[in-house]
């Protein structure tokens, strides 16, 4: 039956070209010098190589946290030094295993990255961002030591931003029967209640077979609702598929408030015997666009409240754990999102499985548009890897690439990828997002009669910084083409920081000093953006603007927010010694900024009422403060020590704003119904200096630990600045740190954090079901944290070995050097 190990624990790894070391890389001969083997050097991937100086790592792991930041580095990537890198496992595979069929299947490598396994080369594999599987069945040493090798070499970028380096991803070791269905070898879709089943089965047998083939699918109550079973002749060393067609009584659709999943079983049988089995969780939905109502589901209009993301978080950088990567989603869900988009690349399977279960709808994104053999192997992939993934609803072939979208030759490569999307998958339709003046591009798309499945516009000014309502114009002439905001937004704030709205003692206002809000002037603050979020980039829209552009129009079905969470990289406008772009609702830590709580109370029906800035501003009594409120009750009445200053009615999709001037004390906004009921409260108050550390723990298995420094009081200092040293006793260890400050450079894998405007984070791993974390800070009291974990177990997975192994005697013939 199959195994399926996590590879992930027991790696070594060393940053750095290894030369001269035998079989290193595919750049240097694919031959083993005898002389080599007798003087006991014995290449990386050879049992008895000397790594005992190499750094032990477990995966997921991404090498470029470890270097520092340098104003010699890209800052469009992060500031960080790139580089190569190389991993090496060695690791038992039982004599008993012998005959089976052994896969290595790797999530991503960022990048260009090498396989070897005992002295062979097996795998080469330019993107960082695709999975590939190796089938190593032939090269290992059944009962012995075995040793694997990877080189990556991160230096060269495929995006625009930070991507890191690295097996950044998980790696499992899969175990199969000769007869087995392959990587990638189920697709399930369903039309209505008929669900249609396509089954690869690979018979690595020197003999034909015939076997049976058995579909069940089982509900989300763990009950058999259906049986199919069907026998397939396989040839010797070759490929059969089965076609199969179930019909499921009252099924029960997939939805992002009922995301219900049932499960594929499929079994294969050979003379009654099973000899593989695999479960692959399914959705039941119908997704349609339409070129005037929008998007619907399940037969229902549905507008998409979508967010773009990157793989990046604060400690960690690419390689976040699976337990990080939910806790994201639950934040943005938490939100109102009901959709992402993998931007600008395939996503971690993970990740996918996590929106399957939260209910988070997904555009799956390629990484790069074009019809040669690689890139169109790589979607074609994609799709195979993701197509039975019930949150995913649309395909992206790419994203703002200038020589593809507007030209003749981009359309012959756009129109290869979206009929490779119809094969593959005819129940979703294929999207490709559209940058500067997009109005054009559809015009010149719409005389070559090639439309994609679902336009894609980024953006809604044209390239000049004039929106003339390019929304409008479009499905006036196309009022049949679907469309959707595919990357809205363009504005960027610094969580925590107002003080950029003032410029001596007034008030700024958009756009001063070319972008609105970003401070030049105050070294200490350069390169930061108001709390505000009243910077912009020439392309960009205020947060409402661009939310009532969506809800405005019903044949827009979709924005995708640029971004859910700030990353590294892509610093625009700022430069050194900027390292993290402003452009995320949250931190690089996943704290909120204000304008997350703009869309929470838009994009939710619970009543909200968040009310900004805080309410330490000593020095600036009298002046002028911009307070604001991001709230869905009708009005808000702000009172300040007892003393009413304004009530305001607040516009649907809108927020609530007036001048106060500043005196100690307690800033109150209370929010009202229509009826003029209240409903809300909330206060900000003038606290006291840092007296305190306050932790919280949330998630599992790997938890994010919050800190905030509180004054004797136990009220939250939002203008902190304490350096705060985190230590871990028990069964576990930090993985690594962060503030969300976007021009820190601060060591993310260190242990030490300072506090970003009263706030802090560490990420911690679990290695056993309890531990207790420490936080302590000079002339603060420490506070502790105890983590109990449910999940702390490691999965089933290969253990490495870290100590000295001696090498496997080797005997040469001395005439023509074959064994």
């Amino acid at each position: 039956m199959r195994e399926i190990l996590s590879m992930n624990p027991g790696w070594r790894f060393i940053q750095q070209d290894v030369k001269k070391q035998g079989f290193q890389s595919i750049h240097e001969t694919l031959y083993a010098n005898p002389a080599w083997m007798k003087s006991g050097n014995h290449g990386l991937s050879e049992v008895g190589y000397n790594d005992l100086d190499w750094q032990p790592v477990d995966l997921p792991h991404d090498f470029l946290q470890e270097n520092p930041f340098t104003p010699d580095a890209e800052v469009g990537h992060g500031s960080i030094q790139k580089g190569i890198g190389w991993y090496r496992k060695t690791f038992v595979v039982p004599a008993s295993d012998e005959g089976r069929r052994i896969r290595l299947e790797f999530d991503g490598i960022f990048r260009d990255s090498e396989v070897w396994i005992n002295g062979h080369f097996l795998h080469r594999h330019l993107s960082g961002y695709t999975s590939f599987p190796i089938d190593a069945s032939d090269v290992l040493n059944y009962g012995k030591h075995n040793v694997i090798a990877v080189r990556c070499d991160a230096n060269l970028p495929e995006l625009w931003s930070y991507e890191g380096g690295g097996i950044y991803r998980d790696v499992r070791l899969v175990k199969t029967h000769p007869v087995h269905v392959p990587y990638s070898g189920i697709f399930v879709h369903t039309e209505n209640n008929m669900v249609k089943i396509e089954t690869a089965v690979r018979n690595d047998l020197d003999t034909d077979l015939n076997i049976s083939l058995q579909s069940t699918i089982i509900n989300a109550e763990d009950h058999a609702e259906i049986v199919n079973e069907t026998d397939l002749k396989i040839e010797a060393e070759n490929t059969a598929t089965g076609f199969q067609t179930l019909e499921l009584s009252n099924p029960r659709n997939w939805h992002p408030d009922d995301p219900y999943l049932y499960t594929l079983v499929t079994s294969i049988r050979i003379e009654g015997e099973i000899v593989d089995e695999v479960r692959t969780p399914f959705g039941i939905k119908d997704v349609r666009f339409d070129g005037k109502k929008g998007f619907f589901l399940n037969g229902k209009p549905l507008k998409i409240r979508g967010i773009c993301n990157h793989q990046d978080h604060a400690g960690v950088g690419t390689a976040i754990p699976d337990a990080l990567q939910e806790w994201r989603m639950i934040q943005m869900k938490n939100m109102g999102v009901n959709a992402l988009r993998c931007a600008h690349n395939p996503p971690t399977p993970a990740l996918l499985d996590i929106c399957d279960r939260l209910g988070i709808m997904v555009m799956d994104e390629t990484r790069l548009t074009g019809s040669s053999p690689e890139l169109l192997q790589q979607l074609e992939d994609l799709i195979k890897r993701d197509r039975n993934h019930a949150s995913i609803i649309m395909w992206s072939l790419g994203n703002e690439e200038m020589k593809v979208q507007s030209t003749n030759v981009g359309i012959k490569q756009l129109k290869k990828m979206q009929h490779l999307v119809h094969r593959l998958d005819p129940t979703r339709p294929a999207v490709y997002s559209m940058n500067c003046n997009w109005l054009s591009i559809a015009r010149f798309h719409d005389s070559e009669n090639f439309h994609l499945d679902v336009f894609g516009a980024n953006y809604t000014l044209t390239p000049d910084g004039v929106d003339d309502g390019q929304y409008d114009k479009f499905h006036e002439r196309y009022p049949d083409w679907p469309i959707i905001g595919s990357e809205t937004g363009g504005s960027f704030a610094t969580r925590g920081l107002y003080d950029t709205e003032y410029y001596n003692g007034k008030p700024m206002e958009l756009n001063d000093f070319g972008h609105g809000g970003i401070c030049w002037e105050n070294e200490h603050l350069k390169g930061m953006a108001s709390a505000y979020n009243n910077g912009l980039t020439p392309w960009g829209s205020t947060i409402d603007q661009t939310w009532k552009a969506c809800a405005d129009r019903d044949f827009l079905a979709a924005t995708f927010l640029w971004t859910g969470f700030d990353y590294r990289g892509e610093t625009y406008p700022f430069d050194w010694p900027a390292t993290v772009t402003r452009f995320g609702l949250m931190d690089l830590c996943g704290f909120p900024k204000d304008a997350y709580f703009y869309y929470k109370a838009w994009w939710n029906t619970e009543p909200l009422l968040h009310l900004f800035p805080h309410w330490n501003w000593a020095g600036k009594e009298g002046l002028p403060i911009k307070v604001r409120a991001y709230t869905n009750c009708a009005e808000v009445e702000l009172v300040l020590n007892g003393k009413t200053l304004t009530r305001q009615p607040v516009e649907t999709n809108g927020y609530f704003e007036t001048m106060a001037d500043y005196q100690p004390g307690r800033l109150e906004a209370i929010g009202y119904d229509t009826d003029g009921k209240e409903i809300l409260r909330t206060v900000n108050e003038t606290v006291g200096d840092p007296a305190a550390i306050r932790l919280t723990a949330e998630a599992d298995g790997t938890f994010v630990v919050k800190a905030e420094i509180m004054d004797a009081e136990g009220r939250f200092v939002p203008t902190a600045s304490n350096k705060i040293r985190y230590t871990i006793e028990g069964d576990a260890g930090i993985l690594g740190t962060g503030n969300g400050n976007p021009t820190s450079h601060e060591p993310p894998k260190g242990t030490e954090s300072s506090a970003f405007f009263g706030l802090s984070q560490a990420i911690v791993q679990m290695t056993g079901e309890k531990a207790v974390l420490r936080a302590e800070a000079d002339g603060l009291e420490s506070a502790e944290v105890e983590l109990r974990s449910s999940h702390w177990k490691k999965p089933p997975h290969v253990p490495g070995i870290l100590e000295k192994v001696e090498p496997i005697e080797i005997a040469w013939n001395p005439v023509d050097g074959i064994l």
